[in-house]
């Protein structure tokens, strides 16, 4: 495994490559792979001819969620109060851009007239994260904002076992990655204000994960119902890893029934999607190699096995090393990562995707700063 020193000194130098490229303001900005036919296609020709000005400078709530819990990490790991200076500044720009509703706004034009669930919990969790070290009344109203909002505009669907919360303020399919975060931001709040009403919807989102998991350990990406068809897999090594962290620490909050065959099951799933070099694999059809790499997959991979070795889950830990070990020797000599090779077997993403990067940043840091539980925020230091 490489050492403490090896992940703070290569998180140092992804922090410092962000904060001179991406960073102003306390916002974390710049281009993403987006959707639909730029996801596919054109962000290739993009990464071809980067030095033309694209035009492509979008700010996600996500990007400031992982950049907020990131220079946390990095205050924690090193006490250089310069960080713990960011993760504020950052807290209070997300806090700006909320609007009076209660809601962020979607970045990207193909999306600009929905409201995601996922920018409103990631909105949240950038100010909880900071809330929960400065016990500031005004992040924290500005999260329970983003609460409210979420039950009054996005809403619920029912399921035979348990609800589903819906993507957008219009309903789409049953993302089962939605009803995993969603419930580990109620539970955040509920931690922090032992309110019970943020427990309402808890048991409910989480019974429905619980009922959907596969026999494999995976859970799907969307069951199927009157607005979309049924989608088993998408992404699933990386959406699966993601999901295994957040019901990690979910379960640390408040302990349930669920966990006790969801999260072994979810972790021996996991298991099969590292492959040989140490890369997670992109999906299902690429699980004994081959196929496109992407570092932040590898990075979030490590973390959830990682974690799921803290909990005696039993993992290989040869698996978690040569995933950090994979992800380390790729990073570049100014400190960022490209973002995937061996797209279609022979096109490569060199663009710098904040996003995604700082996702990295916080996944590397994952085995400095103990369990997830405390990395994220969760405890008072």
């Amino acid at each position: 495994m490489p050492t403490r020193e090896d992940l703070i000194k290569s998180a140092e130098r992804l922090h410092s490559y962000l904060y001179r490229t991406h960073y102003e303001g306390g916002i974390l900005h710049g281009p993403d792979p987006g959707v639909r036919f730029n996801l596919r296609a054109w962000r290739f020709l993009k990464s071809a001819l980067h030095f033309l000005p694209w035009g492509d400078d979008y700010v996600f709530t996500q990007t400031q969620g992982y950049w907020v819990l990131g220079n946390w990490q990095l205050y924690d790991a090193t006490r250089d109060p310069r960080y713990r200076d960011i993760a504020i500044r950052s807290s209070e720009a997300t806090l700006a851009l909320e609007t009076d509703e209660g809601y962020w706004k979607y970045p990207l034009p193909e999306r600009r007239h929905l409201i995601a669930t996922l920018e409103g919990i990631w909105g949240g969790s950038a100010l909880l994260a900071t809330y929960q070290r400065e016990s500031r009344q005004d992040l924290l109203d500005g999260a329970g904002r983003a609460y409210d909002f979420i039950l009054k505009r996005i809403g619920f669907q029912d399921h035979a076992t348990g609800k589903v919360i819906n993507y957008f303020d219009q309903p789409r399919g049953k993302v089962t990655n939605n009803s995993v975060i969603a419930a580990w931001y109620f539970l955040r709040l509920w931690n922090a204000t032992r309110e019970p009403r943020y427990l309402e919807h808890v048991d409910g989102l989480l019974d429905f994960v619980a009922s959907v998991q596969r026999p494999t350990g995976e859970l799907p990406y969307i069951i199927g119902n009157q607005y979309e068809a049924p989608r088993q897999h998408y992404l699933c090594y990386q959406y699966n890893a993601f999901q295994f962290l957040h019901l990690a620490w979910s379960n640390a909050l408040k302990r349930g029934h669920w966990a006790e065959s969801l999260l072994p099951r979810l972790a021996r799933f996991l298991e099969t999607g590292v492959q040989p070099t140490g890369a997670c694999a992109k999906n299902c059809h690429h699980a004994r190699g081959g196929g496109p790499e992407v570092d932040y997959y590898t990075a979030a991979m490590g973390a959830a096995l990682q974690e799921a070795s803290l909990l005696g889950l039993g993992v290989r830990p040869e698996l978690i090393v040569s995933c950090y070990e994979r992800v380390l020797s790729h990073q570049r000599g100014d400190g960022g990562f490209d973002h995937s090779y061996r797209d279609y077997g022979f096109l490569a993403d060199h663009r710098s995707y904040p996003r995604y990067l700082a996702m990295t940043l916080f996944h590397l840091l994952h085995p400095v700063c103990g369990n997830g539980f405390e990395i994220a925020g969760l405890l008072e230091k």
